[in-house]
């Protein structure tokens, strides 16, 4: 039963990982370019297993791919893991050999759980494979398995809001930083780009304190900020750094009582769930985790697979395999374009 509740909880940390950045749409992230089909004007097929439709963001990324499939030369049929509600195994289980029944010419899937052992018949079919916004678990019976993976890294994540929020930052600027629950993956890795990019670009750049929520809630992220400005007073750090919208909208709420915005205390997060704090003038910058870019990523991926161009395929420095798909960097010159309806596509 402990091994259960572990596996539970491990899943649901997974989803909202890949539900981070919210929602999007088409005109957030752009089409890339058309790619060529099968070469007689027919669409080849694609299968997509998502983790969950209950997850807004999973099932606007499925969305993404079934629209912008044809623009790859593609007709994309998606299947849901959790026609339940709630991820298990078996119905990942289920989803990949209804698609290995089917005559497809490319497979793409989130993947939890040991699915990657379950694709090895996709290999053997010699049937492009490729893993999106959840990296995959990679076992011994699944260590031989050919595919490619696109979508975030953490630490590139971090790296990222580092550069957006230095250029608002003063020479010599103190800043404080908020991070997720201590000890997950996605806060180590972010808070491990954030501070390398930091020490690399702009050295004179000190972190005053780094501080972890027990909940990822706004009201715990105000708690903090509150403790900040009793231990270093109104104007004592001039940028804070969050992990997360929750933490976003707990500091702004604070900075706003206290009469603060960018022209004073440079704050920067990640996955935006508003682009009104950065045009009211209160968030610098924020990191906007988009669908339509995410899919396009893959999608542009199996095409190249497909086309034997796995050579124009760019990957991460030292590995053969991994598409690395930044966030869309929302500040005051792009904010406008973020509307509620873009967003979360409503």
């Amino acid at each position: 039963m402990k091994k259960l509740l572990a596996t539970i909880l491990a899943i649901g940390m997974t989803i909202s990982l890949a539900s981070c950045g919210s929602s999007g749409s088409q005109a957030s992230g752009g089409k890339a370019a058309s790619a060529s089909g099968s070469g007689d004007g027919k669409l080849q097929k694609i299968g997509f297993i998502s983790a969950s439709w209950s997850d807004d963001y999973c099932k606007r990324m499925s969305d993404a791919l079934v629209e912008q499939g044809p623009d790859y030369g593609f007709e994309v049929t998606a299947l849901n893991a959790s026609p339940n509600g709630t991820p298990d195994v078996t119905g990942y289980i289920e989803a990949v050999d209804t698609l290995a029944q089917k005559d497809l010419d490319g497979i793409i899937i989130q993947p939890l759980f040991s699915i990657p052992d379950y694709c090895l018949q996709f290999n053997k079919k010699n049937i492009p494979l490729c893993f999106l916004n959840i990296v995959p678990q990679i076992s011994d019976s699944s260590k031989n398995l050919k595919y490619y993976y696109a979508g975030s890294f953490e630490e590139d994540i971090g790296s990222q809001l580092a550069e957006a929020m230095s250029k608002g930052l003063k020479d010599n600027a103190k800043i404080c930083c908020i991070c997720l629950m201590y000890g997950q993956d996605n806060t180590t890795g972010r808070l491990k780009g954030f501070t390398e990019w930091m020490s690399k670009n702009r050295p004179d750049v000190k972190i005053l304190e780094t501080n972890y929520v027990k909940q990822n809630e706004p009201t715990e992220a105000q708690s903090i900020f509150e403790d900040w400005i009793q231990k270093y007073g109104v104007g004592g750090f001039d940028g804070v750094a969050t992990q997360s919208s929750m933490q976003t909208q707990g500091i702004v709420e604070s900075m706003k009582t206290y009469g603060l915005n960018s022209s004073n205390v440079i704050l920067g997060g990640i996955s935006a769930s508003s682009s009104d704090w950065i045009k009211d003038g209160i968030e610098y910058c924020d990191l906007y985790q988009d669908p339509y870019v995410e899919s396009a990523a893959a999608l542009d991926t199996i095409r190249k697979l497909i086309d034997g161009k796995d050579s124009q395929i760019k990957t991460l420095e030292g590995q053969y395999n991994y598409v690395s798909v930044p966030m869309t960097t929302m500040t005051v010159d792009n904010a406008k374009d973020y509307t509620s309806a873009v967003l979360y596509g409503k």
